[in-house]
């Protein structure tokens, strides 16, 4: 069987184009932004709030992993349907999940923000999509924490995390994006653009327990 020197050439070039997007996923950083005044105490009761599970989840295990106590969230909204709070899904929800927070004797609340864009196909040219050839749906999304005392009401550290190309795999980047908004936040790493920060590249990578 004969093959032609371009058919090699494109085999190769395929080849290469669709490790190299594989590898953008797993190897860069995401652009972070934030502050901290204070963080809380070790053992600080801790209500964790946001819209998606993916980015909550996580958020949850690394506090957790850097001992605080989290509040369970069945027992956050067994408080909401006592109190008959109807929650509408809009920036007003922040100060009743910060008295309920309070009923439940919580010091801190942690506000995961994650708005999704897109959800439309492309082909070829998004993070996570191997195919390089092939389409997938893809999503912009970035990740903005807060760390919030109950008491003051005041923002004791916050942090933003995002990557300037869309993606396929919405749940794998926000995870990562938490991950690294909350090491942002907490001084795991520096903020600033990917090349520039000095972080350990295990601490944000799925079912690490770095960080602690």
């Amino acid at each position: 069987m004969r093959v032609s020197i371009a058919g090699l050439f494109l085999v190769v070039f395929l080849s290469h184009g669709c490790m190299g997007r594989f590898s953008n996923i797993v190897d860069d950083d995401p652009i972070t932004d934030g502050f901290r005044k204070s963080l809380p105490p070790p053992h600080a009761r801790t209500v964790v709030w946001g819209g998606h599970p993916s980015a909550t989840g996580t958020a949850v295990s690394w506090l957790q992993r850097q001992g605080l106590r989290i509040v369970e969230r069945s027992k956050l909204q067994k408080v909401l349907d006592e109190q008959t709070i109807r929650l509408t899904h809009t920036s007003d929800d922040e100060a009743q999940v910060l008295r309920v927070g309070k009923l439940l004797g919580a010091e801190v609340v942690v506000f995961i923000d994650s708005p999704v864009t897109g959800g439309h196909q492309s082909s070829g040219g998004a993070y996570g999509n191997i195919a390089a050839s092939g389409s997938a749906t893809v999503y912009s999304t970035s990740i903005w924490v807060r760390g919030v005392d109950i008491e003051s009401g005041e923002v004791l550290w916050s942090a933003t995390a995002r990557y300037p190309e869309s993606f396929s795999n919405l749940d794998d980047m926000l995870v990562r994006l938490t991950c690294h908004a909350l090491a942002t936040a907490w001084g795991f790493r520096q903020v600033g653009e990917p090349e520039t920060v000095l972080f350990p590249k295990d601490m944000c990578l799925a079912g690490s327990d770095s960080g602690r």
